[in-house]
């Protein structure tokens, strides 16, 4: 044999182990973890993963298996996130891991925590989707025990409401937050939200929480639609567009949509009233809904205003056209 068909041998070799190896760490069957739930009490730290055990197509959204839980507990987080791991069929793969789960009176200590060990662990991501919990995962278990579906249809209805949660890396300043409630099979999210800041966590009225949605240019669907309950009838806005000008001391909010079908009466001055009873309630909760602080640093290179300070003055403009 001459050297180079030795050569030629080696490298043959060299490639089918390398195949080998690739084919073994790449298979499907790989454990995706679609969502992560996480509470903390005291001293404990308490998980559950929701994931799928595909034999095909691990590596798609829209891979053909069910989702089940499974639950991790331990005095820090990597330790119950460890924990949990250790129950799933095979090694946890988080590539789809798109949605957080906090229970919602663990919020303010609980998500400083995720984002610095998904720093630096390959767990869960900093792009992920927030919601409150408004259950503990110790019920989510009990009841995912008696319904099969549950789980997934837990899963389908964050997906559904993923336009108007914040993601994990936007938690800085304060955010407005989605609580999810279980039902007998399946789940859905509250009108209501939740404000969480460094310096405390409130409840918005169903109206505020809309309303907050469109000032920050998200919705509760893909579709972009708001919905409000006026005095005199629903309002369904499509396309909605806000904008900031100074004026004087103060702020001129500007907003324009479309709206579905007939306009109930002096639904510009109810809404115009709602906008600027939200602005104020966020600014004295802690939150600049409407970026009146960001929009005075653009312009005048100075970030004079915050949260701390008495909210300046407001004057909102609403203007709604009907198609």
């Amino acid at each position: 044999m001459s050297r180079r068909e030795g050569l030629r041998l080696l490298a043959a070799g060299v490639l089918t182990v390398w195949l080998c190896l690739f084919l073994h760490w790449e298979n499907t069957e790989k454990s995706m973890i679609r969502a992560l739930l996480v509470e903390t009490k005291d001293d404990s730290w308490t998980v559950g993963l929701l994931y799928q055990f595909p034999e095909a197509s691990a590596d798609s959204a829209e891979a053909e298996a069910a989702i089940r839980l499974c639950v991790g507990r331990g005095p820090q987080l990597s330790a119950a996130i460890a924990a949990a791991e250790k129950a799933l069929p095979q090694r946890a793969d988080w590539r789809l891991c798109e949605y957080l789960f906090v229970e919602q009176d663990s919020v303010r200590r609980a998500l400083p925590v995720c984002e610095e060990l998904f720093l630096h662990q390959p767990c869960g991501r900093l792009a992920s989707r927030m919601f409150g919990a408004g259950f503990s995962v110790e019920t989510l278990e009990e009841r995912a025990g008696a319904s099969d579906v549950l789980p997934e249809n837990l899963l389908q209805c964050v997906k559904n409401s993923a336009p108007s949660a914040p993601r994990l890396y936007e938690q800085g300043g304060g955010f407005v937050l989605p609580i999810v409630e279980l039902e007998e099979e399946g789940a859905h999210c509250r009108p209501e939200a939740l404000v969480v800041t460094p310096e405390q966590t409130t409840q918005l009225t169903e109206a505020q929480a809309e309303m907050a949605l469109l000032l920050q240019g998200r919705s509760r669907t893909t579709a972009g639609e708001h919905r409000f309950m006026l005095g005199a009838g629903t309002l369904r806005l499509h396309r909605a567009f806000c904008g900031v000008e100074r004026e004087g001391e103060g702020f001129l909010l500007r907003v324009n949509a479309l709206a579905r079908g007939e306009l109930p009466p002096d639904a510009e001055k109810e809404l115009k009233t709602l906008c600027e009873d939200t602005i104020r309630r966020c600014w004295t909760l802690g939150l600049d809904i409407s970026g009146l602080g960001a929009y005075q640093a653009l312009r005048d290179g100075d970030l004079g205003l915050t949260t701390k300070n008495v909210c300046p003055e407001i004057r909102t403009d609403v203007r709604l056209m009907q198609f």
